[in-house]
């Protein structure tokens, strides 16, 4: 994969980590667009507020639609992205919704992006000596290391209430598209 455009996050922890434990896939709740990955990273980049008057101090390494892939925390920091694992992950968003169907995901749009992450998950798994595992909220409690979501950091850790990337997310493809591009096959 080419190196991603970087943007840099507004809030994020500098750390310059030597290990990485799990990525966490989440599901960024905004449409399907192409300037996806591109609006995300601004959005981290700049101020937001919350319903409620407070700053959104949210981010996430890495931003994928369906064309590119841009980066807003480097990986050897921490991003503000999934309560409970911060400090041992790397979070990737997904242009897509919680509510999407198995139908939605399999769209054209979805599996051109969801062959981008699959390949920027195989790397990240390999540079960090990540096992390419999925990993539920009991095995993220027992401190398994391997590949998980939003959803199962929320179950897992209780300190966030997020569903995504939803449960009509393709896992079983998504998992074999991972190994592909470990593999070097694609």
């Amino acid at each position: 994969m080419t190196q991603p455009m970087f943007i840099p996050a507004r809030h994020f922890t500098p750390a310059h980590r030597t290990q990485v434990d799990l990525v966490v896939i989440h599901g960024a709740e905004i449409g399907k667009s192409l300037d996806g990955a591109e609006a995300l990273a601004r959005g981290f980049a700049r101020q937001r507020f919350l319903a409620d008057g407070r700053e959104n101090k949210s981010s996430a390494h890495y931003n994928v639609d369906a064309d590119s892939v841009t980066q807003s925390v480097l990986e050897t920091d921490i991003a503000n992205h999934a309560p409970g694992v911060n400090p041992i992950s790397i979070g990737i968003e997904l242009c897509g919704r919680a509510r999407q169907t198995p139908a939605e995901w399999d769209d054209g749009f979805s599996r051109s992006m969801l062959a981008r992450a699959a390949a920027l998950v195989a790397e990240i798994c390999q540079r960090w000596d990540i096992p390419m595992q999925w990993v539920t909220a009991e095995g993220l409690i027992a401190k398994r290391r391997g590949v998980t979501t939003h959803a199962e950091v929320s179950l897992a850790f209780k300190r966030s209430n997020h569903s995504d990337p939803g449960p009509g997310f393709p896992w079983e493809r998504f998992g074999q598209l991972v190994k592909t591009y470990a593999r070097g096959v694609v």
